[in-house]
């Protein structure tokens, strides 16, 4: 018997959903869960259809699978010899790796926005200068 597989509250998840889709769909789903860095596509899944937002999960996988998308995408550029040749299946997988770069960075700057400074360093700071 397998384990039970649990959600992060600690739910059951017992119920099964299945759907369709054509071989480019699954390709483009599998290519986005893993950009995302999700442990798993149901993550993934639930994640986009439950909250209508998904966000990135900054792992060392996540930029193992960038690096194998971005070899994937040179390789192809290379292999052009004119621009009006790029097959519009490559840019989506472009699109979601900017996507994901720029919620890193309204992240960062948000970040940055309410961090506190710390005292004791302004003072350390201060005597070192």
């Amino acid at each position: 018997m397998s384990a039970k597989n649990l959600d992060p509250k600690g739910r059951l998840r017992s119920e099964t959903i299945a759907y369709r889709c054509s071989p480019a769909e699954r390709e483009e789903l599998d290519k986005r869960w893993r950009l995302l860095g999700y442990q798993t596509k149901q993550d993934y899944v639930l994640d986009a259809v439950l909250h209508n937002k998904v966000t990135a999960k900054g792992n060392p996988m996540m930029l193992v699978n960038f690096r194998k998308e971005l070899s994937g995408i040179l390789a192809e550029l290379e292999r052009l010899d004119v621009a009006s040749e790029i097959d519009e299946d490559l840019f989506t997988p472009i699109n979601t790796m900017l996507e994901i770069l720029e919620a890193f960075k309204v992240n960062e700057e948000k970040n940055r926005k309410t961090k506190r400074k710390d005292k004791f360093l302004e003072r350390r700071m201060y005597r070192d200068v």
